[in-house]
């Protein structure tokens, strides 16, 4: 079972460099029907880059969430 607590530390630790790929807009933590949390991803569109992102990290799920209109991607570097 995946807490939230587990997955927020996962997305402090691959955030940077998921947010550095082309496709990636945003890195959150869901929590599931079920209970469960996982990695969101959000992408802004289906480019060929979004194909090369993971199902899972570190056995944890990874949840890809496709955006066709778009996101607002904000730089690490204005999240505190």
């Amino acid at each position: 079972m995946a807490t939230e607590q587990k997955i927020k530390e996962l997305k402090r630790r691959y955030s940077l460099q998921l947010l550095n790929q082309k496709a990636v807009s945003g890195v959150g933590v869901e929590k599931t029907d079920d209970g469960n949390y996982v990695l969101a991803i959000h992408l802004n569109d289906s480019s060929p880059e979004a194909l090369e992102l993971p199902s899972e990290l570190e056995k944890y799920p990874v949840k890809i969430i496709q955006q066709p209109e778009g996101f607002r991607k904000f730089s690490a570097e204005t999240e505190k």
